[in-house]
């Protein structure tokens, strides 16, 4: 069988496989939270995947965007069910909870979702992830 090389996970590869606009907002929300992630001075590596961007701790997800469709993408973070439950931001409902992965799933509407709202839900996760959690 032919060996195939690692794929870049760039613009133009998320733009053959989702709705180029979507793309575009997407890629503006990774770097928002990156830059967040710089801000606050957190020891996370941004990470691009096919179907998500991964802000990780060594080898372990914090939190991250994962695609949830062709037109669709959510923030995700890696916390227990018990405590995403708890952390509501400002009115902000989890859409749901994935057991297998366990990580809370937060839908972005782009036009009215803003980054520094989920920062409860970063802190937790990041905090979990580096053992400064509950």
């Amino acid at each position: 069988r032919p060996v195939r090389g690692l794929e870049n996970y760039d613009r133009a590869f998320y733009e053959r496989h989702y709705n180029k606009q979507s793309v575009g907002a997407f890629l503006s929300f990774t770097k928002d939270t990156e830059q967040l992630v710089k801000t606050k001075g957190w020891p996370l590596e941004m990470k691009f995947n096919k179907h998500y961007c991964g802000f990780k701790h060594g080898f372990f997800n914090a939190f991250g965007i994962q695609w949830i469709g062709s037109k669709t993408f959510a923030f995700f973070f890696k916390l227990p069910k018990s405590v995403a439950e708890k952390i509501q931001p400002d009115d902000i409902k989890m859409d749901r909870y994935e057991d297998l992965w366990k990580q809370a799933v937060y839908k972005i509407d782009p036009a009215k979702t803003k980054v520094k709202t989920f920062l409860p839900l970063f802190e937790k996760a990041l905090n979990s992830i580096t053992g400064k959690g509950e």
